[in-house]
């Protein structure tokens, strides 16, 4: 897998939230308000690394597959669960019945 070395500098977002601060901090005469779009950058960059878009393609792809196995691993023990529950069910039944003379 190839290294995305800076990848957090091609986030548009993180740019346009970084660049409306400035603009605003120039506009109001405030500049802390240059702190607000540092903050909002990195939020930005938060939001892409959770989503996955820094792994580049193949990064996306496997994250896209390890979901998909992950849901179906979930299906599969939701499934077991109840056919466990289901099972229990019947011994339990089986068991508080009153043995048969015959």
């Amino acid at each position: 897998m190839e290294a995305r070395k800076f990848w957090f500098l091609l986030n548009i977002y993180a740019w346009v939230v970084l660049l409306m601060s400035i603009i605003t901090a120039v506009i109001v005469g405030q500049a802390w308000l240059v702190l607000l779009g540092v903050i909002g950058y990195l939020l930005a960059i938060l939001v892409d690394l959770v989503g996955g878009r820094s792994l580049g393609k193949t990064g996306a792809v496997r994250l896209a597959i390890a979901e998909q196995e992950n849901r179906e691993l979930k299906a599969e023990q939701a499934r077991l669960i109840g056919a466990l529950k289901e099972r229990e069910a019947e011994l339990a039944a089986k068991h508080s019945q009153p043995p048969s003379k015959e």
